[in-house]
């Protein structure tokens, strides 16, 4: 056996004593992270909330979560991560029974660090002033515990272990009135659609809340004794207490008792907070019949014409007067 065959077959037994240290895995039970253990748990908080909660209507609160966990120093991308937050549930509480949460929990699914989710809820406030009011956003999610080998010889196993938490987390939502948009008909005695024939009214929409309405159409429809409407109305933004008046041509029936009616009307806005297309119902109030009966306007116009001559015969005796005067001056 020459030297170069000693020296391969000693290098073959040093391999055969290596290999085996190489695959050799953990002990069972021991922990995969050595004594450092785990490092970098999920970190949840709220980056924002937006919404108001408009008094007597379901209105939606938008929560962001995020998890403000990060890599750990040294740790790569492809590491097992301890800073996800796993299963995330969160149920938004009220404490004030006059504000009632109607949404269920909503899930938020899987959060690793730097990441966030939307949760949007729907809750109704009534009954109770403007103001800030405290809520809770309770937060469920499980996190990564441990990650442990099991096994022995030479193909271990790994076992990872998820512990369960909870986070309370607190905000506050703002109590509004929201749009309220009031119809007015302004009532001189010029405004009035005659019997039988086409006439014109003006209507005027005001926005008595304290939020803008986007989009603000007025639609109005017939009804008896109203036979025809052609409506002239643009579509406008209203802020809070702002208004704006529209034209309306309207066709009476010829046989309509003199009286005010209700003519029905349907008003749609986009609101400024979340952009919800609504549409409300309302009536606008007029009067269909003459203001004023031909007598009256028999005797208003002989009332005129005596108060003209009357006028006229008062002018004549000052002039007559001034020319009198005038004669003595000269004598």
């Amino acid at each position: 056996m020459n030297s170069s065959h000693l020296f391969c077959l000693c290098c073959l037994a040093i391999f055969m004593l290596v290999l085996p240290l190489c695959f050799s895995g953990p002990a069972l039970g021991e922990d995969f992270r050595g004594k450092e253990g785990l490092r970098g748990s999920p970190d949840l908080v709220l980056s924002s909330v937006s919404g108001n909660l408009e008094l007597g209507r379901p209105s939606s609160i938008f929560v962001i979560l995020r998890n403000e966990a990060g890599l750990a120093a040294g740790e790569d991308e492809m590491a097992v991560r301890e800073d996800v937050a796993r299963n995330i549930t969160a149920q938004l509480i009220s404490s004030d029974e006059r504000i009632r949460v109607l949404s269920r929990p909503q899930f938020g699914g899987l959060l690793e660090g730097g990441a966030s989710v939307t949760l949007q809820f729907t809750a109704l406030a009534e009954g109770l002033p403007l103001g800030l009011y405290p809520l809770s956003l309770i937060c469920n999610f499980s996190r990564l515990s441990a990650v442990r080998a099991e096994g022995s010889g030479g193909a271990p196993g790994m076992l990872f272990e998820y512990q369960e938490a909870s986070l309370d987390l607190p905000l506050q939502v703002e109590t509004v009135m929201g749009p309220r948009i009031e119809i007015d008909s302004p009532d001189g005695w010029w405004e009035y659609v005659a019997p039988g024939r086409e006439s014109s009214i003006e209507l005027i929409l005001i926005n008595r809340g304290d939020e803008p309405a986007l989009d603000l159409q007025l639609q109005v429809r017939p009804s008896p004794p109203i036979l025809m409407v052609e409506n002239g109305w643009t579509r406008v933004n209203l802020s809070p207490g702002q208004s704006a008046e529209g034209q309306l041509s309207l066709f009476a029936d010829e046989n309509a008792s003199s009286r005010y009616y209700a003519l029905p009307c349907l008003i749609s806005y986009r609101d400024g907070a979340e952009q919800e297309l609504r549409r409300e119902e309302s009536a606008a109030v007029i009067y269909v019949g003459q203001r004023w009966s031909p007598a009256w306007i028999y005797l208003a116009g002989a009332a005129l014409a005596g108060i003209l001559l009357l006028s006229a015969r008062l002018a004549l005796e000052k002039l007559g007067r001034s020319r009198r005067r005038l004669r003595i001056v000269r004598s």
